[in-house]
């Protein structure tokens, strides 16, 4: 019988052994292909970053436990500085037994902005909600049942989100998948994937469609993000 558990931890421990060799060679081989797509590119690779996006606050829907910036790539496009990279953290005891996985992994894309921000979230409603009436601007109406937006500073909202804005969010597809925060220094959009750098260019681009409709009085004035 001791003979048998010892064979059983001895199997485990090898089978563990090769998961952990395997993963380990598959991240090197990923960060090689990304390091290799930065520099194909004029962009740069770092494996990992304590605050690839400085001060600013990434979305509460993707915070965690052991969080960590990896595979994070930095470039132009355009005149617009951009910042990809993955965001992880520990996955809850019950997500663990739910999808096996141990940690959760979020793509994050940020393009940097004129001047600071106040904070301000906008992303769509997963069920619109009911109009609450026609209003003055049926616009207004209708952007509220589709979009979910919240902020620190009304004028900076009111400033980003003026009526031409509005109309474009309502209109573009891509407002569908790609929710949008202002903070810090930059506007970001997230979502539950691993790093793809061709898809993180198309969500930068929306990103910088987006800042280059916000009017320049929106960052006058402002000397902090906060």
């Amino acid at each position: 019988m001791e003979g048998a558990l010892s064979l059983v931890a001895l199997v485990a421990v090898v089978v563990s052994a090769g998961a952990i060799t395997v993963a380990a060679h598959f991240r090197k081989d990923r960060a090689a292909a990304l390091r290799a797509w930065a520099h194909a590119n004029g962009w740069h690779y770092t494996d990992h970053h304590p605050h690839p996006l400085e001060d600013s606050v990434l979305p509460r829907t993707v915070h965690g436990q052991h969080a960590r910036s990896q595979h994070v790539l930095t470039g132009r496009r355009g005149a617009r500085l951009v910042t990809a990279f993955e965001y992880t953290h520990t996955a809850t005891a019950a997500d663990r037994r739910g999808t096996g996985r141990s940690r959760h992994t979020y793509r994050i894309v940020a393009v940097r902005t004129p001047g600071p921000n106040a904070e301000l979230e906008i992303r769509r409603r997963v069920e619109p909600r009911s109009a609450t009436g026609d209003g003055p601007d049926p616009v207004d109406a209708v952007f509220d049942t589709a979009f979910q937006t919240t902020g620190n500073d009304s004028a900076f909202t009111r400033a980003v989100l003026d009526r031409a804005t509005r109309m474009w969010l309502l209109a573009d597809s891509r407002s569908r998948s790609l929710p949008v925060r202002f903070s810090g220094d930059h506007v970001l959009t997230w979502a539950p994937m691993r790093l793809d750098p061709d898809r993180a260019l198309t969500a930068a681009d929306y990103l910088i469609e987006l800042v280059d409709r916000v009017p320049s009085t929106a960052w006058n004035g402002r000397t902090t993000g906060r």
